[in-house]
């Protein structure tokens, strides 16, 4: 029977991309295992897990209400329905493996049913309630944050691995300067942008932010003015702005990797996989954090910043005026950072060889 490895988890790339970050190092490993995907019709894992090469299965969308509404009497119908879709998903596993979002629960609790190991991996500081209902069954539990251990119960033997994040990021952080350089130039020419401005990077995450995207176009003028670059993934969902010599609009940017090398500062949302990535990167970031679920953004951002590699601004303070007035502070730190070199980033392989030992025992 051939070894089958279930991976759940979607929504945003903040899920997505530790998924596959495991999987991509478990099928180097494990070539002959079948490695799946579950996610949702609406979730980014749509466009990246089959361009990663993996199979994706969709289950329905099940949203946990956040108040009380009459959709509150039909949420455990919706979770019945969706874990009973996903018994057949479950019923062939050698083991399932969740990074939170919407399709974790009902993979959760079918695999809990048919008795299967459960891992789960948290990517913030503070768990989301998927996760929370997935370690009341799971064997191995493994955290980005030191924070998320924090907790009562199973949280308090979870595993430190950091981040999974993709091997292109960590193998650049890792290459010679002049190899750092070329990537640098060859990402610009492909932006045909300069090699001689300061180029600032600027996302939202994979769903975009309005409020951040706001505070950047009225400021273009002066960023023009300073003679800085701006490329600016405004996402997907949102209306692609009109680009001029210094500021590069893009929908979503899908090499990453390149595009940090390419950049000299960034503003951003502190999702966790963000975080992760910064300090691969060694790149000084000014995070806002997003203001909803457990405030586990603003959770993320304090080891970046206890590092002195960011700057964080509340979101109901960032705007135009307040980048315009703080930025020659904001550059002048920029400049000054000294990226922590002594950082691993191995998470894939700890969790990775986990797996292994487990299905092979």
């Amino acid at each position: 029977m051939k070894t089958t490895v279930v991976f759940a988890g979607g929504g945003t790339a903040g899920h997505v991309e530790p998924a596959l970050a495991v999987a991509d190092w478990l099928r180097k490993a494990r070539p002959d295992w079948q490695l799946s995907f579950v996610g949702t019709k609406s979730g980014l894992e749509n466009q990246l897990v089959p361009s990663a090469g993996f199979e994706l299965i969709n289950i329905p969308k099940v949203l946990m209400p956040r108040q009380f509404t009459p959709s509150v009497l039909i949420w455990p119908f919706k979770l019945i329905y969706a874990t009973w879709k996903s018994f057949n998903i479950c019923r062939s596993a050698s083991l399932v493996i969740g990074f939170g979002g919407y399709a974790c629960p009902p993979i959760y609790l079918a695999a809990a049913i048919l008795r299967k190991p459960i891992f789960i991996h948290e990517a913030n500081a503070i768990p989301g309630w998927a996760n929370r209902l997935g370690a009341l069954f799971a064997k191995e539990i493994f955290i980005a944050f030191s924070r998320a251990g924090n907790k009562i119960g199973r949280w308090r033997n979870a595993k430190l691995t950091g981040m999974p994040i993709r091997s292109e990021i960590i193998e650049n952080s890792e290459k010679p300067l002049e190899i750092k350089s070329n990537i640098r130039i060859s990402q610009l020419e492909k932006w045909r942008l300069s090699f001689d401005k300061p180029t600032i990077l600027v996302f939202g995450g994979s769903q975009g932010s309005r409020h951040l995207n706001e505070a950047i176009l009225q400021s273009l003028s002066f960023f023009t003015e300073k003679g800085i670059q701006v490329v600016h993934s405004v996402g997907r969902s949102n209306p692609l702005p009109t680009s001029t010599e210094n500021y590069l609009p893009l929908a979503y940017i899908n090499d990453m990797p390149a595009a940090y090398q390419a950049c000299d500062l960034v503003i951003a949302r502190s999702g966790a996989l963000t975080c992760a990535e910064l300090a691969a990167v060694g790149k000084f970031a000014i995070l806002i954090p997003l203001p909803i679920g457990n405030g586990e953004q603003s959770a993320n951002a304090l080891d970046l910043q206890d590092l002195g590699a960011a700057q964080v601004i509340d979101d109901n303070k960032f705007n135009a005026d307040w980048l315009i007035s703080n930025w020659d502070e904001i550059w002048r730190t920029s400049r000054e950072y000294k990226p922590v070199s002594n950082i691993k980033f191995d998470a894939s392989q700890i969790i990775g060889t986990t797996i292994i030992s487990e299905v092979e025992k």
